[in-house]
């Protein structure tokens, strides 16, 4: 099960295009998109409903049959965690990609030029909210995957930077210096650990 994460914004598919895993993949905006005629503006809750519906049906039929996959993510709630629960039930091995930039203000402005070029978008609030969902999530995640690498991507122009790297929840690469954003996810790592 491999899992490209991160805000909306931060440069996912740009910077691990799902096709290049060589495996199924899924992502719910293409598809929530083919569904709307092949158009990224615009999608009726009701279209999105049936694109989520889809991707929880890819990954159960997947998870099920044992067939390894791709997919991607912002970790805005705890369903891919539970996924990958199931997944490892099932023999997977849980790789992450997670991919960020420095604020949820540079995402949004991120955000804001794609649509002008036909991509898909959200509300400036449901952005700002997912953002830091997920920037919350990411200590669960390096916790629960058993490799996550996690680049930032906030330099425009420029690829994005291995700034960690996580086996089995222990860190084995650490980048110096660390993104501040960064920085706050470990800390809350380490308070999880000395609660535990």
């Amino acid at each position: 099960m491999i899992v490209i994460a991160g805000p909306p914004g931060s440069g996912k598919s740009s910077a691990f295009p799902l096709a290049h895993f060589d495996v199924d993949h899924f992502n719910a905006d293409d598809a929530a998109a083919t569904l709307n005629g092949g158009c990224y503006v615009n999608i009726s809750p009701e279209i999105r409903q049936e694109a989520n519906r889809q991707f929880e049906q890819f990954i159960a039929d997947h998870i099920r049959d044992r067939e390894s996959f791709a997919i991607e993510a912002t970790l805005r709630t705890h369903i891919t965690f539970r996924q990958a629960h199931r997944a490892r039930a099932n023999g997977f091995v849980l790789v992450m990609y997670y991919v960020a930039v420095g604020s949820a203000s540079m995402a949004l402005e991120r955000v804001a030029n794609r649509a002008e070029a036909g991509g898909h978008s959200a509300s400036v609030q449901t952005l700002q909210r997912t953002y830091h969902l997920s920037m919350g999530h990411l200590p669960v995640a390096i916790r629960q995957f058993d490799h996550i690498f996690i680049y930032d991507n906030t330099t425009i122009d420029a690829e994005p930077r291995l700034v960690l790297e996580s086996h089995q929840g222990a860190m084995h690469y650490i980048a110096a210096p660390l993104p501040r954003w960064l920085r706050v996810a470990i800390k809350k790592i380490t308070a999880l650990k000395y609660e535990r």
